[in-house]
């Protein structure tokens, strides 16, 4: 039923405290940026907003210089939010290279800045499962069957379930798993689309994972987060999305 696999976005954030001035370490953060990743960033966007504002709303914008990824800072976290091209989709262990070169300097930005404390971190990843031949309500009853003792899916329009988990004692893994359509606009829409699911361009099953350590950061007093952390939550994020990856799949057929 499946076509292969598509990881379709990464984000890697981490949280601390606030930092009411963040916009003006902006020069200092430009200048680690260009030292570490020299000539994959350009200048940042500075977003206008008073300090004393949503701490979560972003200060800062690096936009890369390809266009598939950004650092995005507020006065409470940093985050590399990576859209990864076609070829990176289907060979995800190109992704996975990029976020280990790129996530260790959201840490030595922090660790630059002897107050601020990285509470806690984690790695959230899409991927799409693209069932072109498949029509909507079989999508959705194998998710039925395959997640629900009992259901009534004659009527069921979309279906989307999600389960927390604790791994080892330190990590959360949140999965969201659901049916999911697209339609291909051409142009932006001037008005409200009657969009109707018989004419989606696209449509299967969407996971999104959230690997994180927050669940020490919740249960342990003394618990800071830390680069330490990177690969563990790297390996074992992508071990869980494949994992479910391969549940999804088991009564379809990967093309």
């Amino acid at each position: 039923m499946f076509e292969r696999p598509r990881f379709i976005e990464n984000s890697f954030s981490i949280s601390f405290n606030r930092q009411l001035d963040i916009r003006r370490k902006s020069n200092n953060i430009e200048d680690m940026l260009k030292s570490k990743l020299a000539g994959h960033y350009s200048q940042p966007q500075l977003i206008p907003m008073p300090d004393e504002f949503d701490p979560q709303v972003p200060r800062l914008i690096f936009g890369s210089t390809h266009g598939y990824s950004q650092i995005i800072i507020s006065q409470m976290s940093i985050s590399l939010n990576v859209r990864y091209s076609p070829d990176y989709q289907l060979d995800i262990a190109l992704g996975q290279k990029y976020l280990r070169e790129r996530i260790p300097v959201l840490f030595e930005i922090i660790e630059s800045f002897k107050e601020i404390r990285p509470f806690f971190c984690g790695l959230t990843t899409r991927v799409d499962l693209y069932a072109p031949a498949a029509e909507d309500d079989q999508i959705i009853k194998h998710l039925a069957n395959l997640f629900l003792k009992e259901a009534e899916f004659d009527k069921m329009h979309d279906l989307e379930l999600k389960v927390t988990r604790i791994i080892d004692d330190q990590f959360f893994t949140n999965m969201v798993i659901k049916n999911f359509r697209e339609w291909r606009l051409i142009e932006p829409p001037q008005e409200m689309l009657r969009l109707s699911q018989k004419k989606s361009s696209i449509k299967g099953i969407q996971l999104i994972g959230d690997f994180n350590d927050r669940y020490s950061f919740n249960e342990k007093q003394d618990y800071f987060s830390g680069p330490g952390v990177i690969e563990n939550i790297i390996d074992k994020a992508f071990t869980e999305m494949n994992a479910m990856i391969k549940t999804c799949q088991e009564a379809g057929h990967e093309k």
